[in-house]
């Protein structure tokens, strides 16, 4: 494994960082760029229309999509570009892109398992956030044991009718588009009696209904499906051949190493803050604890580095995404809850002083991060999946005989 980028990949990041030095600071910045978008829009004409901006000018410069065939909007990007791009773009912190799913789960699904018209339909809108995607896959028998997901398709000679609910649908709020589990042959084994659909939000009979967390805020979402009716086209790949699929969308999901360099301005962060809090007359830092932690997580993090780069090749080897981004997955999440309460020892009995308070530490960044982490556990796989697919696919354990 070689861990060195070519020649052309390091001048590709230098015209990437030039790139961001112009557009994520001063007068052309990601922020002044969303601001804009709002006030041309009107927030009553489209409130999203700041949010939508910003990955539109990425998309314009040729930094969005950089996988995806040129014909629907793509770069035809490398893996090592695809990685540079990730890394820069966490190492400046650009702001969050709001079509996120469908840049990084149906899109590349859609890319490897959609007809051509699909393609042609969904992807350049999905470039440029003109449709926002949800994903629709857990349901309240169904998170962790996905295949026994019970969202019923009935078929007709106009497509699908389909009932049934989806929980914990990430952004379902303010999507356009779902991408859908659904049962279409209820007497066959759980996992080959499985469809994979896309759902138009507008259709008649779905129902969002938010799910607020402990401070009130909704970013999850239970979706009630009934009677609604999908054309037949919007079917990916065979009727009840959506299992695969499903798993590769996962794949797409756990995949990339912009994770690492986001775990690594989480530890500088850790670092200064723990180098500011005095404990006594002494800085936090100087406690051995502290200090072991810390290097801890430096190690962890390295480790995290390295699987990341021998998942990136065996992609350019020409191997699918497998069970190493599934163990990036179960490690990330883990350390990120582990860094998370870190800080909060560190803070001690500062850390649940409230964001308002004088007394707060670092404006109350570790007690929201800490509850923001516990979700990782659950979100693009909870980690007793992943362990699953470790124990199946690495140590070769047997699948149960009730699968």
């Amino acid at each position: 494994m070689d861990l060195n980028f070519s020649t052309a990949d390091e001048e590709y990041r230098q015209r990437l960082r030039t790139w961001l030095k112009e557009n994520v600071g001063g007068g052309g910045s990601a922020n002044a760029v969303m601001k804009k978008a709002e006030e041309d829009s009107g927030s009553a004409k489209d409130p999203l229309a700041g949010a939508r901006a910003w990955p539109r000018k990425l998309h314009d410069a040729g930094y969005v999509g950089l996988p995806w065939p040129k014909e629907y909007g793509g770069q035809d990007a490398s893996f090592t570009e695809q990685v540079i791009c990730a890394e820069e773009m966490a190492r400046v912190r650009t702001p969050p892109l709001i079509n996120t799913i469908g840049l990084s789960i149906i899109g590349p699904t859609l890319v490897q398992h959609g007809t051509e018209e699909q393609k042609k339909r969904f992807l350049p809108r999905i470039l440029r956030a003109d449709d926002l995607w949800c994903q629709g896959f857990s349901e309240p028998e169904a998170g962790s044991d996905l295949a026994s997901l019970r969202c019923r398709a009935e078929i007709d000679a106009e497509g699908f009718v389909v009932n049934g609910q989806k929980v914990w649908t990430s952004l379902a709020f303010l999507s356009d588009w779902m991408f859908l589990l659904v049962r279409t042959d209820p007497d066959a084994p759980k996992r080959e009696g499985i469809s994979y659909l896309l759902l138009d939000m507008k259709t008649p009979g779905v129902s969002v209904r938010p799910l607020r967390n402990a401070a009130g805020g909704q970013h999850f979402n239970e979706v009630f499906l009934d009677d609604v009716r999908i054309p037949r086209e919007n079917l990916v790949g065979e009727l009840n051949g959506g299992w695969p699929i499903a798993r590769s969308s996962l794949d797409h999901e756990r995949s990339g190493l912009s994770g690492v360099i986001a775990l690594e301005e989480t530890l500088g962060r850790l670092w200064r803050m723990a180098g500011q809090l005095k404990r006594g007359a002494k800085d936090a830092l100087e406690d051995p604890s502290t200090r072991r932690a810390l290097a801890q997580h430096w190690i962890e993090i390295e480790g995290l580095r390295h699987l990341g780069y021998r998942t990136l090749s065996d992609q350019i080897a020409g191997k699918p995404p497998g069970a190493g981004s599934s163990v990036g997955k179960l490690f990330a999440s883990e350390l990120r809850q582990e860094m998370t309460r870190t800080a909060l020892r560190i803070e001690g009995p500062l850390g649940p002083v409230a964001k308002r308070s004088p007394h707060v530490v670092d404006r109350g960044r570790w007690h929201a991060a800490y509850f923001d982490a516990l979700a990782h556990s659950i979100g693009g796989g909870t980690s007793e999946i992943m362990r699953n697919v470790i124990a199946e696919k690495v140590l070769g354990l047997p699948r149960s005989q009730d699968d």
